[in-house]
């Protein structure tokens, strides 16, 4: 985990392994909430984003 992660107080960021389908990483990524810039175009970027919503555990 990245020191940036570990204290951001909010868990805006979040680090991990995105090939463990069981890391906290992954689920969000694969969230309803979670997409990725450009995709659309072809482009296969690393970063996820996720959108605006309420406190959920994922």
């Amino acid at each position: 985990t990245t020191a940036c992660a570990q204290t951001c107080p909010s868990e805006a960021i979040v680090f991990g392994n995105l090939a463990d389908p069981g890391s906290r990483v992954a689920r969000l990524a694969r969230s309803p909430r979670g997409f990725r810039l450009l995709e659309d175009l072809g482009i296969h970027p690393s970063v996820t984003y996720l959108k605006v919503g309420g406190r959920e555990h994922v």
